[in-house]
């Protein structure tokens, strides 16, 4: 049955309570919540709404009376997987436009490119679907690279959720970097969150760490025991500023303590033809492609991403420009060289 966009508010915001584990809301404070941000009037219309959640949305809502809270059976369920409609289409528009006008066109093309690569999907399921059936023939005519996903994929939603409430968010972080002589120990982390990053198909997200007084990037296969807090978030705008121009000069997610430079790379022909056809960066541009040379050029700051992705073009590169990373360049080709030449 359809619901009105004032209800559509109260379950989204019941959903968002609810889903906050391991914490766990009275009925009190639910009502408290909804009346401050949706104007509910009274305890049994909270009651009725938790019944219709129930009966038409399935929604595994429970009561602990030992915590005097509510809580989902199913830790995994989101209420919005659900309720996709016309209007959440139209949501995500007007999320594609604030994420230009706040974090830059490159985010928000970045939306719009995931939106066409699932409505892509979802034509070549039922291209397959329908040329199947009329053959009478159930036969695979798409091959597609399985691919190993990056770990704690669930915490997309819940970090989206925690920005778009401006909400801070604790976690346990476990960095690559471990002494062998000590045990990791996950560090308790406070972050107010700014955006997700998918970078080689595993996720990231960008927040202002208080403690440092500066911006900083945590994977989300690193992460533990996530959880949004109730403190809202209260970031700088000079960090804002940097945070939306991070991606613009930077090539994958790890900083660069450089500044941006003009980057000149030297292709062959054949590998020319493949940079051309998909650009390193959005800064790319082509200065020469003869028969003998593809030349690009980029502005970027240099970082670890970049320098491994100019290792994977072996033989068929030549880093032309600037100094540092021609030196960076070759003291990692010597370094690989050295494991082999004793």
């Amino acid at each position: 049955m359809p619901i009105t966009r004032s209800a559509f508010q109260r379950y989204r915001l019941i959903d968002e309570i609810i889903s906050r584990y391991p914490r766990r809301y009275s009925k009190q404070r639910l009502f408290e919540l909804l009346q401050d941000q949706c104007g509910i009037r009274s305890v049994s219309s909270l009651e009725k709404d938790i019944q219709r959640l129930r009966e038409d949305h399935d929604a595994p809502i429970a009561y602990d009376k030992r915590s005097n809270g509510y809580y989902y059976t199913d830790p995994q369920f989101r209420l919005l997987k659900l309720m996709l409609t016309p209007d959440d289409m139209d949501a995500l528009e007007q999320a594609r436009e604030v994420l230009a006008a706040t974090q830059g066109t490159s985010l928000a093309n970045e939306l719009d490119n995931a939106l066409q690569r699932v409505r892509q999907s979802l034509d070549i399921i039922r291209e397959v679907k329908s040329d199947d059936q009329a053959q009478g023939l159930p036969r695979k005519v798409v091959y597609v690279e399985e691919r190993v996903l990056g770990g704690n994929r669930h915490y997309v939603p819940v970090l989206i959720r925690a920005i778009s409430q401006n909400r801070q968010v604790q976690f346990r972080y476990s960095k690559h970097e471990k002494s062998a002589a000590e045990p990791e120990r996950p560090k308790l982390r406070t972050l107010h969150p700014i955006l997700l990053r998918e970078w080689a198909d595993s996720w990231y997200v960008i927040g202002y760490d208080a403690a440092g007084g500066r911006e900083k990037t945590f994977a989300l296969d690193r992460m533990s025991d996530l959880e949004i807090t109730d403190d809202p978030c209260d970031v700088p705008p000079s960090v804002l500023t940097s945070v939306s121009e991070l991606f613009e000069h930077i090539y994958g997610v790890t900083d660069s303590s450089g500044p941006v430079e003009e980057i000149v790379l030297q292709f062959t022909p054949l590998f020319g033809r493949y940079v051309k056809a998909k650009p390193i960066h959005q800064s790319q541009e082509v200065l020469c492609d003869t028969d003998t040379e593809c030349v690009v050029r980029l502005r970027l700051a240099p970082n670890r991403d970049l320098l491994m992705h100019l290792r994977s073009y072996g033989e068929h590169l030549k880093v032309l420009q600037p100094a540092s990373l021609v030196q960076a360049f070759t003291d990692s080709l010597r370094a690989t060289l050295a494991q082999y030449s004793g």
